[in-house]
């Protein structure tokens, strides 16, 4: 009697395997837990991050050049610049430097020529110009990552520059992967040559990779 070869023709689809999953697990809660920001990476936010500082906190110079008042620029050109003296109203700035509380522009210093005892400036600089300002890149109490967001290394930077030190995730889901059959031996264990019969057990490594790959804690048994 010939032996009736079995088909397994009944394959579900991904949406009705998700349907699935969800119908019987999705009531579940994943637990929240408080991990470091330089542990995050890869981690899924369970609710907002928001900013603890400012980013700049403080006015700061975004060049190379002299702190100067910009009205006291109006006017100075290459062919008619305008020479400031040398003192507490025109001060050499160094990129990232607070701005002195006159000042509220940066000649660069391209742009500039030292006299001495004064500084000839062929250029002019509109206020703010060349100035990074308070809260420019980031602003105390906003929110910087939404809940449910999965942080990479540019979030972990924007994180600790806004102070924030720690956050609250989704705990990582458990995997416990058990391949079974009499047949499989591992390949770290199987004789060469490999018995007939014998199967090397290779889906159960490729089944945790995937799961850790989707930021599981897997274990294979």
């Amino acid at each position: 009697m010939k032996r009736k070869r079995k088909v397994y023709r009944l394959l579900k689809t991904l949406g009705e395997a998700r349907e699935l999953l969800f119908s019987r697990f999705g009531a579940l809660a994943p637990k929240i837990e408080e991990v470091r920001v330089r542990d995050g990476l890869g981690r899924v936010l369970s609710s907002p991050a928001v900013a603890q500082r400012s980013v700049p906190s403080y006015h700061q110079a975004a060049m190379d050049g002299i702190a100067v008042n910009a009205s006291a620029t109006f006017g100075a050109l290459p062919e008619r610049p305008v020479t400031l003296p040398k003192g507490p109203n025109a001060l050499p700035i160094d990129t990232g430097e607070p701005m002195p509380g006159y000042a509220d522009a940066v000649v660069m210093i391209e742009k500039v020529e030292d006299l001495g005892e004064a500084w000839e400036i062929r250029e002019a600089v509109y206020p703010w110009q060349n100035v990074r300002k308070v809260g420019e890149d980031i602003v105390k109490h906003e929110i910087i990552l939404p809940a449910r967001v999965r942080i990479r290394a540019y979030d972990q930077g924007a994180l600790l520059a806004a102070g924030v030190l720690e956050v609250s995730v989704f705990a990582r889901p458990r995997v416990l992967i058990v391949p079974t059959g009499s047949e499989l031996v591992l390949p770290e264990d199987a004789p060469d040559p490999l018995p007939e019969g014998a199967l090397l057990e290779f889906n159960g490594q490729m089944l945790k990779s995937l799961a850790e790959e989707c930021g599981a804690l897997a274990t294979l048994l």
